[in-house]
């Protein structure tokens, strides 16, 4: 029996001895691996290089002028002031006159008759005179050239006729019946011309005078110093009274 326990002692101690042995070689081994890692020399990897930041100028407030004008609650949006201008008036174009008739006879320039308003107080003008706002260019037996403010106009002449003085021509008795009756009251015409009485209207000439409506005259009576003549014009015939010179 204590042999046995001898045996299981030494069986026992051996053990213990087998185990203190791998534990130490471990150990030596670890030590081993520690050192062996620690004496590695390691290169460090270069470090890689960093792109530069992109350059930004400094901050202006010009620069941010854009978003003032683009705020429609900002007085100063619109650095521009924008002054309102009056259209310039354009100044209507008066009325034109309103024309009576046109003489046209050799030796004498054109006139015609005219009045500043439909059947206001007619007169006779020729190139140059005033018509009212009107200046009198020139005149023959078709057109009449007016300017005014630096401008002509050119009309023709039954555009400006005085439409009521033709409807009451329309209604004057015909010259075969004037000169009928013009050959009855001779006698009467001459005898007013003994009165000293004026003939004829006045139509601003003074070696003219014009026909008053209804004058049955005989052509070529000559009254007061002034001799009747009647001519052929584009509207008609046309009376008036010239001076006898």
């Amino acid at each position: 029996m204590t042999r046995k326990l001898i045996l299981l002692d030494l069986a026992l101690l051996a053990l213990v001895v087998f185990l203190v042995f791998q534990m130490r070689r471990e150990w030596v081994e670890a030590h081993a691996r520690s050192q062996a890692f620690l004496s590695v020399n390691i290169h460090a990897a270069p470090a890689p290089k960093v792109a530069a930041l992109p350059h930004h100028n400094p901050l202006a407030a010009i620069a941010y002028a854009e978003v003032a004008l683009m705020n429609l609650f900002s007085k100063d949006r619109n650095p521009q002031v924008v002054i309102d201008v009056d259209p310039p008036k354009v100044k209507p174009v008066p009325a034109f006159p309103v024309a009576r008739g046109v003489l046209i006879w050799e030796g004498t320039p054109p006139t015609i008759l005219l009045s500043t308003k439909a059947g206001g107080q007619q007169r006779a003008y020729r190139a140059g005179d005033q018509v009212g706002e009107w200046t009198l260019v020139s005149v023959d037996s078709q057109y009449v050239v007016f300017a005014w403010d630096g401008q002509e106009f050119k009309k023709r002449i039954d555009e400006l006729m005085d439409k009521s003085t033709l409807v009451a021509e329309t209604a004057a008795p015909t010259p075969a019946t004037t000169n009928n009756a013009s050959a009855q009251k001779t006698g009467q015409s001459l005898s007013d011309s003994s009165k000293g009485t004026k003939v004829g209207v006045d139509v601003g000439a003074a070696d003219m005078r014009g026909c008053t409506p209804g004058d049955d005259t005989p052509v070529g009576t000559v009254q007061d110093g002034y001799k009747k003549v009647v001519s052929t014009t584009p509207f008609g015939s046309a009376c008036r009274w010239e001076q006898v010179k």
